[in-house]
């Protein structure tokens, strides 16, 4: 602006000279805060390191718990997998740069969540996506997993173990140099079923026995109950007071024909709830339909007719091609040739291919009785008439396929098991009219055990597998009903240590499924009749099942498209011919929520982010730092 004069001016200008040698140099000040924060964003750039740390870059492998016992909820409401997750993502964030690490889950068999890397975004998003499982903890497993990572690396290798301390073992952890050991959690009281199967009954055709262990893991009593529903229904409520560490066994039996699930459910608030549920597969007793052959016999009707899930056809003779029966029962009267599949003969009156008829035996007493044969359990025969039995003789065909089990004191059959491929025949020498054999309790025992034999003690127990377990299912070995018992079906096992469960898929099948607890579906292969499934790692209820043929073609249509975009097969529904496969944790280990040692906690693991930082960072941080005390002396207005 023009102005008139500067003398005012120059007049201020002298009284308002600077006072202070900082203030004379403010510019200058200012001008070298400013290249000192450049040059700390360019070094920041370069990304530079300490020397010790270009000589000492480590190799990490973080080994993660991820087992049943890390489902266990704190007295903060945080799960141990969860605190185990917050104190690994402290220790991805520590990581140097040159530093690589790995990580591995050891719930239920040693996986590799993501390999060798020091991308730090990776790493936090695989330990996010690890779940907790239903199976024991894999720590020796994942350990040895970790060597194995680490071998052949250069650089320092350490593993470090985020568990609960509850695996056993871990007492000799410690002594491992190469070897980091935190905990997580709280010891905490805990009660869990810890074994749980469901058999049907060898004696009763609709009963069956349910077998059940619970223990309490604390230092005080404790009071539940147990209920037990099969499908929905309830079955028995049991109230249980459990003394410090006691485990008790309780055996139920009830009968129904009807199968499916048994469900147990402790009504326990504790820590952990998976292992306060199992479940069991109770077969189904299906109708067995028999014929009977006979003019007339009211004890042989009656008896059949008295047997539970018998369907009874009576006829008068046999008819070759008719009707086909599972079992086919003849009094007297023989056809030329017995058919296929399980017969019972009463009190044959004529020859048949397998035997011939001879004179009734003189004082046909009872001697011997083979009580290790199922056919002659629970019943008492001494010295008991069989009158009106008949001398057989036995074809050479099958004179090596004959066990005699009952006989008279000269060693005449009185009843004899005949053993073939297309189903046992059982003879029995003995008027029903002419004795008292029809009226003692005997005698419906035999017909029962016969009936029960030849139907197959296939289905007595479908176990239930523990979660981590591996599991073997034959395709093709329940025998159907007219064929062999299925006692005598055997097949290689892969492995003793298996489960093999028997099933009746088919098994010229071509492809299988297995059908998670969460809907989700998995392929499986079957080699010489046998599917090895697992190991399982949820709680539930698993289903092997055939693929429907319109599946493996849309399947096999979808892979010949490259980048279809197709999603795989969600379906979940259940079909009639799947094999329920029942899994519980059942684990004394993973129950006992109590550690085994004292382990250094994990809860102070943030404290750790800052401490392994390269140099770039600080000079990031001084570089914030001189900006703002720059602006505070030389930007900033005061007015006043």
């Amino acid at each position: 602006m023009p102005a008139s004069t500067l003398l005012f001016w120059n007049k201020l200008f002298d009284e308002k000279k600077p006072r202070s040698w900082w203030q004379r140099l403010r510019h200058w000040l200012s001008l070298a805060l400013q290249l000192i924060i450049l040059a700390a964003v360019v070094s920041a750039l370069v990304d530079p390191l300490w020397s010790w740390q270009k000589e000492k870059q480590r190799r990490l492998v973080l080994v993660l718990d991820n087992s049943a016992s890390m489902q266990a909820t704190n007295s903060d409401g945080q799960t141990r997998l969860e605190a185990a997750k917050q104190a690994a993502t402290a220790i991805v964030r520590s990581l140097r740069d040159g530093d690589q690490m790995a990580i591995v889950a050891a719930g239920g068999r040693p996986e590799v969540i993501w390999g060798m890397t020091n991308h730090q975004r990776w790493l936090t998003d695989a330990l996010e996506a690890t779940d907790a499982t239903d199976a024991p903890a894999a720590i020796e497993e994942s350990m040895e997993l970790a060597s194995r990572l680490l071998s052949g690396l250069e650089g320092e290798g350490e593993t470090i173990v985020l568990t609960d301390g509850c695996s056993p073992g871990i007492e000799g952890w410690e002594e491992r140099e190469d070897l980091q050991v935190l905990g997580v959690g709280e010891s905490t009281d805990n009660i869990g079923i810890t074994r749980y199967q469901v058999r049907r009954s060898l004696i009763d055709a609709i009963g069956y026995q349910v077998l059940v262990d619970v223990t309490n893991y604390s230092d005080e009593p404790s009071e539940c109950r147990l209920e037990l529903d099969l499908d929905g229904s309830l079955i028995d409520v049991l109230p249980l007071r459990l003394e410090p560490n006691e485990t008790l066994t309780r055996i139920v039996n009830h009968t129904s024909a009807a199968g499916g699930t048994m469900n147990a459910k402790l009504d326990a608030n504790d820590a952990l709830t998976v292992d306060n549920a199992a479940q069991a597969i109770l077969p189904t007793r299906n109708k067995i339909p028999i014929t009977l052959y006979s003019e007339g016999n009211l004890f042989l009707a009656s008896v059949l007719n008295s047997i539970p899930l018998v369907d009874l056809t009576i006829q008068a003779d046999y008819q070759p091609g008719g009707k086909q029966a599972a079992i086919h029962v003849f009094d007297k009267k023989l056809p030329d040739e017995l058919p296929a599949g399980p017969v019972l003969v009463v009190d044959p009156q004529q020859k048949s291919q397998y035997f011939e008829v001879g004179d009734e035996i003189d004082q046909p007493i009872v001697a011997k009785v083979d009580t290790d044969s199922p056919l002659a359990q629970h019943m008492r025969l001494d010295n008991v008439l069989f009158p009106g039995a008949k001398r057989l003789e036995f074809a050479e065909s099958v004179q090596n396929n004959v066990k005699m089990l009952i006989q008279d004191p000269y060693d005449a059959p009185l009843l004899a098991q005949i053993r073939r491929s297309s189903g046992d025949v059982v003879v029995l020498t003995c008027s029903l009219e002419k004795g008292d054999l029809p009226l003692r309790i005997a005698f419906p025992v035999l017909i029962k055990n016969t009936v029960e034999w030849f139907q197959g003690e296939s289905g007595q127990l479908r176990p239930a597998a523990s979660a981590g377990e591996m599991i073997a299912i034959r395709i093709d070995a329940i025998a159907a009903a007219g064929s062999t018992n299925s006692a005598d079906v055997t097949a290689e096992t892969p492995n003793e240590d298996l489960t093999i469960i028997e099933s009746s898929l088919p098994e010229d099948q071509k492809e299988y499924e297995l059908l998670a607890p969460d809907g989700s579906t998995s392929p499986v292969a079957v080699g010489d009749s046998m599917a090895t499934i697992g190991p399982l790692l949820e709680a539930g209820v698993w289903q092997l099942r055939p693929v429907a043929a319109e599946i493996q073609k849309e399947d096999s249509e979808n892979a010949e498209v490259a980048d279809s975009g197709n999603s795989p097969r969600e379906d979940s529904e259940l079909t009639s011919d799947a094999i329920p496969i029942a899994c519980n944790l059942v684990s004394s280990v993973e129950s006992d929520l109590r550690p085994k040692v004292e382990l250094p906690q994990a809860k102070e693991l943030d404290g750790m982010v800052l401490g392994g930082r390269s140099i770039w960072f600080y000079l990031t941080m001084l570089a914030l730092c001189l900006i703002a005390i720059e602006w505070w002396l030389y930007q900033r207005r005061i007015v006043g």
